[in-house]
């Protein structure tokens, strides 16, 4: 017993208190590499988030634009190429209105050029607007 008693401390000192700068060394490692997911999943969320603000966004001012402006210089004849421009101009700056500065900051850091991407979103939506009543009118009629 007595032995066993001098031997513990040297045990102690010998493997257990090195082996614990080793031990911290990795659970300083993993906890970084837990932070670098948690960072990862939180990004992706918030990425995903500004993705579907920007799409919402886009949608909801082209039928604003078309209710308010569009339509109305169809009925009347009216809607030439000048028309056409300024109902894009109308769009983009209502979208870009609604984005906060946050959200443009992140979009352009994904995207890159967030001009050309909201350009090709309205002409896609303006698209799908363009068949979507038209099937409508179909069905109806």
């Amino acid at each position: 017993m007595e032995f066993l008693e001098k031997l513990l401390p040297i045990i102690f000192m010998l493997v257990v208190i090195p082996s614990l700068g080793v031990l911290t060394v990795v659970l300083v490692q993993l906890i970084e590499k837990w932070k670098e997911q948690l960072k990862s999943k939180i990004d992706n969320e918030l990425l995903q988030k500004y993705i579907d603000l920007l799409a919402n966004t886009v949608s909801a001012c082209v039928v604003t634009t078309n209710q308010t402006y569009v339509n109305n210089l169809k009925e009347q004849g009216k809607f030439d190429l000048e028309a056409q421009k300024i109902a894009f101009q109308k769009t983009y700056d209502a979208i870009m209105a609604i984005l906060s500065e946050e959200a443009v900051n992140y979009l352009t850091v994904f995207y890159g050029d967030l001009t050309t991407t909201i350009t090709v979103l309205i002409e896609q939506d303006v698209n799908y607007e363009k068949r979507f009543s038209q099937e409508w009118i179909e069905e109806v009629t």
